[in-house]
């Protein structure tokens, strides 16, 4: 979940010295609501745990998606309609490489299975 948020300022940085402002500002605006909906969905499904709890945890899964996508599109459609001007390529580029510093992020926390 930190990384997201790292990846999200730390993109916007770059493209605020390589470019200009409005491309820095959009490529974070990409990134927060990337980052946000995964973080409410973590914290969604990561509330239960225990072999009791596994209806209540797949139904937080189902919730937390439905609520993750419900939030990313009411964030892309408040950011069309508020934020002027906008770079919508960069407003995709920054959710698309905060859901690929997260997918890297599992992967890096995943263990190797121990070979007996």
């Amino acid at each position: 979940m930190f990384s997201q948020f790292a990846t999200a300022f730390s993109l916007a940085l770059i493209v605020l010295v390589v470019f200009n402002p409005v491309m820095a500002y959009s490529a974070l605006i990409g990134g927060s609501i990337c980052a946000v909906a995964n973080a409410y969905f973590a914290k969604k499904t990561f509330a239960y745990r225990g072999a009791r709890s596994v209806t209540l945890m797949v139904k937080a899964i189902y919730v937390g998606e439905g609520v993750k996508l419900l939030l990313i599109g009411t964030g892309f459609a408040l950011a069309f309609v508020f934020v002027n001007p906008l770079n919508i390529v960069l407003l995709f580029v920054g959710f698309i490489a905060v859901h690929i510093s997260g997918i890297f992020a599992a992967l890096a926390m995943q263990t190797k299975p121990s070979s007996n």
